[in-house]
């Protein structure tokens, strides 16, 4: 009898527990899905644009002492506009002059004196040998009517000959000289050419220029001081901008990309309309104090949401929004 009454009592406490399990199970999903709401969903977020974000700094090279700061606060800038000039640029720019003044010299050398002057010289050496040629067919003809001895005549066309071999000789070392001047001409100006380019790449390095279409959001050294480690300005490209909206991860299956939104900003009644840009995927915690219903921590994640086309927002950086998850 007591193994009956053992046995009944098992039965029974196995059944309360599952029961009870199932109670649980049932009271956690309608927790749950009470946290769902079916309507719209209103997170915070505020505006940035960590894609469009760059900080400028300067190239060692041209020196770590900012002579020149030609920006502001506040202030557009275009795509490799100069905003600062450094402290070597002064020595760079006179290595520049002197490289295009050299270069120059060359390239006038070649034009006016080797292409120029030479080449006339030549011309009148040709020329003139031409001229002793049929001064020389004259000469034999008149030599062969006269009444003068043969070894004087023989003499004589010896001669001639010797000079009208002369001649050619000088003539042809003439032009070999010319040749050998215009080929050396020809490497000496593409050695100076890669000087000066050399000497304007120095320049450049102390020149330092913005990467992007923005604004100046932050300066972080002034003229006549050294170069901040962090970079010289930040500019920013507003037309990335971002709304960063924070919300419960227990709504992460509702944040699909595409998805639309309205983004209204402190301040202003002007709705925007937007879409996510991305999958949320970027998940932190934010600790609650004990009077949170004793919770000591929440999860998160930063939902990332963009402009629909056509519609810009307020080119403001940390603006505080409030975004409507349609």
């Amino acid at each position: 009898m007591k193994r009956v009454i053992t046995g009944t009592v098992a039965v029974a406490a196995v059944a309360v527990t599952a029961a009870w399990i199932a109670h649980s199970q049932q009271a956690a999903n309608g927790s749950t899905s009470a946290l769902q709401p079916s309507g719209p969903l209103i997170a915070r977020g505020y505006t940035e644009a960590p894609a469009g974000t760059v900080m400028i700094a300067n190239d060692p090279n041209g020196g770590s002492v900012l002579k020149e700061l030609r920006i502001k606060e506040g202030q557009a800038v275009k795509r490799n506009e100069i905003i600062a000039v450094m402290a070597n640029y002064p020595a760079a720019e006179v290595g520049v002059k002197v490289a295009e003044n050299n270069l120059l010299k060359a390239e006038r050398t070649r034009d006016a004196t080797l292409k120029g002057t030479r080449v006339i010289d030549l011309k009148l050496e040709e020329d003139a040998l031409k001229s002793a040629i049929e001064n020389n067919r004259l000469a034999t003809m008149l030599r062969n009517r006269s009444g003068r001895p043969t070894e004087e005549k023989e003499l004589e066309v010896w001669l001639a000959e010797q000079s009208l071999k002369n001649q050619r000789a000088n003539l042809e070392l003439n032009k070999r000289r010319l040749n050998i001047d215009l080929e050396q001409n020809a490497v000496d100006i593409v050695r100076l050419k890669a000087a000066l380019d050399q000497q304007i790449r120095i320049r450049e390095e102390a020149l330092v220029r913005s990467p992007i279409d923005g604004v100046v959001t932050q300066i972080n050294s002034r003229q006549g001081e050294m170069a901040s480690g962090v970079g010289i300005a930040k500019v920013v490209d507003m037309k990335q901008l971002r709304v960063f909206a924070t919300v419960d991860e227990l709504h992460l299956p509702r944040l699909k990309v595409g998805a639309p939104v309205e983004v209204t900003f402190r301040g202003s009644p002007t709705v925007y309309k937007g879409k996510i840009a991305i999958d949320p995927m970027t998940v932190k915690r934010e600790k609650r104090s004990e009077a949170d219903l004793g919770v000591a921590s929440v999860r998160q994640i930063e939902v990332e949401i963009q402009a629909d086309d056509g519609v810009t927002f307020p080119e403001i950086l940390g603006r505080e929004a409030r975004v409507t998850f349609l």
